[in-house]
């Protein structure tokens, strides 16, 4: 225990004990909490530029996958392509399987960083933006880009041939 003594001439005691394991023991708890905590932050972020072109610094651009998500359903624009296609929803919910392949697939066929953009209509729930993230994490493709909408649904053929 911590004491204070102070000697002095009046009538009352001027000795005091301060109690500093309270103190302690909540000290201790906030540092366990803080570094227990920390590892979440990492775990819950999600990397996204709004960096359009993609572009480094040689002036070369990286091939670019467009994602527009609209209420029918992903529209895709391929590198390679100068027509998007579409991946329509199966029933109420959208075909994440269906755009991972495209994507997969895609990311296989093209050599060095791929460009992901990503748009959607203003009707479209976060939720589903951030499960395209998701969709794309998991393929590795890090480099994506929230844009605005910039166009109606094409309709396009759908992708994959199917």
């Amino acid at each position: 225990m911590g004491g204070v003594n102070l000697e002095g001439g009046g009538k009352k005691d001027l000795n005091v004990d301060l109690n500093l394991i309270p103190m302690i023991d909540l000290l201790a708890c906030c540092v366990s909490f803080l570094l227990i905590t920390a590892v979440w932050t990492q775990m819950s972020k999600l990397d996204t530029t709004q960096k359009l072109d993609g572009g480094g610094a040689g002036g070369e651009k990286p091939p670019r996958i467009n994602i527009t998500v609209y209420d029918a359903g992903y529209e895709v624009l391929l590198p390679d392509s100068e027509t998007p296609c579409t991946i329509p929803k199966l029933g109420t919910k959208f075909d994440e399987a269906a755009l991972k392949n495209v994507l997969e697939r895609t990311k296989n066929t093209t050599s060095g960083q791929i460009v992901v953009g990503l748009a959607a209509s203003d009707e479209s729930a976060f939720e589903i933006l951030v499960d395209v993230m998701d969709v794309c994490a998991g393929l590795g493709l890090k480099n994506v880009s929230l844009g605005q909408l910039v166009g109606a649904l094409q309709g396009g053929p759908r992708c994959g041939g199917g």
